[in-house]
């Protein structure tokens, strides 16, 4: 585990934001145009004006969503929209939640990492554009504004028993959006900020959610390296124990265009397909899929319009030629090499125009409905058992391979360059 430590982070002012639940955001990357709509009319202090900026006509290099982003913050700061925090502390972010009709509970903190590559241990591939996107913000304000998304593994639980004496403050946030309570507690105690600290050395990290952002914080601190200037020794990131943590991971389907209709005539050539009755059938069934049971075939489900749902199988004279890896294993690693790939001719998908991603499999059968695309793949989800495996080996999955639920909000706190590491 790289280095970690309290900080004096900025937050928002109660006294200048009565109702905290309207300035905190979703993450950036899950935001539709319509919720940035939505958030940007709803209140004008709402953290999505400086993580996701809206383009407008006689954007320059001076003028554009970037530079707006480094111009509220600062106002802000000047308006005590936002205040600093007066000594060091560690940030308890509690999350309660629904999960298949249980009662569920997360308990993680923020604090600041020490940037260091080798020792944080990543999943998933990066698509360029997001990163330049946040390299470019990154610029602007220098300052985290949404945390990584970190797991380790305490298998006696010292850091939650840490954090539960923290729960006993009163919370500086405590709001409920889309069904999740979000609970944020601000810890100074010297003795406690020590005991965390002490616990997470030796553990490893593992990046569960933005790993684009952690990317974009090692290129800053280069790009400001070459420039001869002191670059951020330190990103501002979340962590939640694993171990004794609920996590289950959803999966991110995928749509496509077809640009000829002998793609289909392919599939037969690798696996069968049968029909099924709905959309929930078709995802009760992926669901049901169980990783420890031998010989299970792969199956995917897809949809287009006019032909209805479907379950794909894959025969075994296809899936026998699946590298035995941890990577090369998971589902959406098959489903892009034997499906993507050769049966649709997909290849670089960040440069593609033919494929999308979506979390909601109502939102995908919508989008195909309305023609935006031809059809709908549905998969089945990552185990955090096969995320964390592919993470200590040193592989990579595919792009949007995890989805993590619930997010972490954006503007809970801010951690700001400028403030300097030695005042922190």
């Amino acid at each position: 585990m790289p280095e970690i430590k309290a900080f004096r982070g900025w937050r928002y002012n109660p006294a200048k934001n009565q109702d905290l639940s309207k300035v905190f955001a979703p993450p950036y990357d899950v935001i539709s145009p319509r919720q940035q709509k939505k958030l940007y009319d709803e209140n004008p202090h709402n953290v999505i004006r400086l993580e996701l900026g809206t383009e407008e006509a006689g954007d320059s290099v001076m003028n554009n969503k970037y530079t707006r982003a480094a111009d509220y913050l600062k106002e802000w700061k000047t308006q005590s929209i936002l205040v600093r925090e007066d000594e060091p502390a560690l940030y308890v972010y509690i999350q309660d939640y629904q999960e298949e009709g249980k009662q569920k509970t997360r308990l993680g903190f923020l604090s600041l990492m020490k940037i260091d590559e080798k020792a944080v241990l990543k999943h998933e591939n990066t698509l360029a554009a997001p990163k330049e996107d946040r390299l470019k913000l990154l610029r602007a304000t220098r300052t985290n504004l949404s945390p990584i998304f970190g797991l380790f593994e305490d298998n006696k639980k010292v850091v939650n028993s840490f954090l539960k004496k923290t729960m006993s403050l009163k919370p500086f946030a405590d709001v409920t959006i889309d069904g999740v309570r979000h609970r944020l507690f601000i810890e100074t105690r010297g003795n406690v900020l020590a005991g965390i600290e002490k616990a997470m050395k030796g553990k490893t990290m593992y990046i569960a959610d933005g790993h684009h952002r952690f990317e974009t914080a090692c290129n800053f601190k280069k790009e400001a390296g070459t420039k001869g200037l002191a670059g951020p020794g330190y990103v501002m990131t979340y962590f939640a124990d694993c171990y004794n943590n609920p996590f289950k991971i959803f999966p991110t389907h995928r749509l496509i265009k077809i640009k000829d209709v002998k793609n289909w005539e392919k599939l037969a050539k690798i696996g069968t397909h049968e029909k099924v009755k709905d959309l929930n059938t078709l995802l009760k069934h992926l669901e049901d899929y169980r990783e420890d049971v031998p010989g299970k075939p792969y199956e995917f489900g897809f949809y287009a319009k006019g032909h209805g749902f479907h379950l794909f199988k894959m025969n075994k004279a296809t899936a026998k030629k699946v590298k035995n890896n941890p990577v090369d294993r998971l589902d959406v690693a098959v489903l892009h090499q034997f499906i993507i790939d050769p049966c649709f001719g997909i290849k670089k998908i960040e440069k593609s125009e033919q494929i999308d991603f979506t979390r909601s499999p109502e939102d995908a059968v919508a989008r195909v409905d309305h023609g935006l695309f031809d059809a709908a793949l549905f998969l089945r989800p990552t185990s955090l058992k096969e995320m964390i495996l592919a993470s200590k080996k040193g592989l990579k999955m595919p792009q949007k391979s995890t989805y993590f639920y619930p997010k972490l909000l954006s503007g809970l706190v801010f951690h700001s360059f400028e403030d300097g590491i030695q005042n922190q």
